[in-house]
């Protein structure tokens, strides 16, 4: 069992060539037209549930591409070796966690050079994993890229490896564990990401993400307790909402630096267990044991 990578994108620079001269209406049809049935393909393995997503989120990265600048922006990822590097950092994060038993893909597909989230925000790399079988990759070449694809491809091979642990399955919209039937709360999606960041940190010793620090003292205190009354709610989109902030009640990334804080917290006064064995532990024991909050 393994983890390959799939340069998706190379086939979509072919789809992107065919639409150079159509008026920007025509060219972004005929990218989709050949994108979707691409990606269903790639994704059809996957549960129903999860196939549809991933072809939605793969359409919907892309946004509306000038042909030429997709050529262009794809040249870029294959002459930085964007296949290559994701195959080394995979290799990496394995060595230092190993599963023998995961089966999965790495999906490397263009994402919308239009977008201040995936440009500046994300830093031009942005992944989520369907379940433990794929993670869907979008990449814009800006400055840096290949370290930030380097580190996302770390931080989503933790998130493989809990996906397997713990899997499962989306039902009513919602993502359900699928040995307990318990949705997943806005806990679990915290303390999720605060795992994959703290191992992909610790492999990358000399990358910062900001969304690991992104509150100062006095604004997580104010924050802390809208989190907390929180924490059990299993909608998405509230879920996304306190992860990555809303520009108004919730400040951006409040969700990713609580929960790498957790973790921090946790490992600090359990010293003796493992991050390979904490990827393994429900969320619920890890904030219980993490001395979270400190100061409040």
């Amino acid at each position: 069992m393994s983890v390959s990578v799939v340069p998706a994108y190379r086939v979509v620079a072919k789809f992107a060539r065919l639409a150079i001269g159509l008026n920007p209406s025509e060219a972004g049809d005929v990218i989709e037209q050949q994108l979707r049935p691409y990606v269903k393909n790639l994704l059809s393995n996957l549960h129903p549930s999860f196939l549809e997503l991933g072809e939605r989120s793969a359409i919907t990265h892309l946004g509306d591409p000038n042909p030429d600048g997709l050529v262009q922006a794809l040249s870029e990822l294959e002459d930085g070796g964007a296949k290559e590097i994701a195959e080394q950092a995979i290799q990496t994060a394995e060595a230092r966690l190993q599963r023998t038993d995961i089966n999965a893909r790495v999906v490397i597909l263009p994402g919308d050079g239009e977008s201040s989230v995936l440009v500046q925000q994300m830093r031009g790399v942005l992944g989520f994993s369907l379940g433990a079988q794929v993670v869907l990759t979008f990449v814009w070449p800006t400055e840096n890229w290949q370290q930030w694809l380097e580190y996302t491809m770390t931080h989503e091979y933790a998130h493989l490896v809990r996906n397997h642990l713990f899997p499962r399955g989306l039902a009513g919209g919602r993502l359900v564990y699928m040995r307990t039937q318990e949705p997943e709360t806005l806990l679990d999606a915290m303390i999720a990401e605060g795992l994959a960041d703290t191992f992909a940190s610790g492999l990358m010793k000399n990358i910062g993400p900001p969304w690991t620090s992104a509150l100062t003292p006095d604004v997580e205190e104010r924050i802390w307790p809208k989190v907390l009354r929180r924490l059990a709610v299993s909608d998405p989109s509230e879920i996304r909402r306190v992860l990555f902030g809303d520009n108004d009640r919730i400040p951006t990334w409040a969700g990713y630096t609580i929960g790498h804080h957790i973790v921090q917290g946790f490992m600090k006064l359990n010293a003796g267990t493992s991050l390979e064995k904490m990827i393994g532990m429900p969320a619920s024991d890890i904030y219980e044991a993490s001395g979270y909050p400190p100061n409040i």
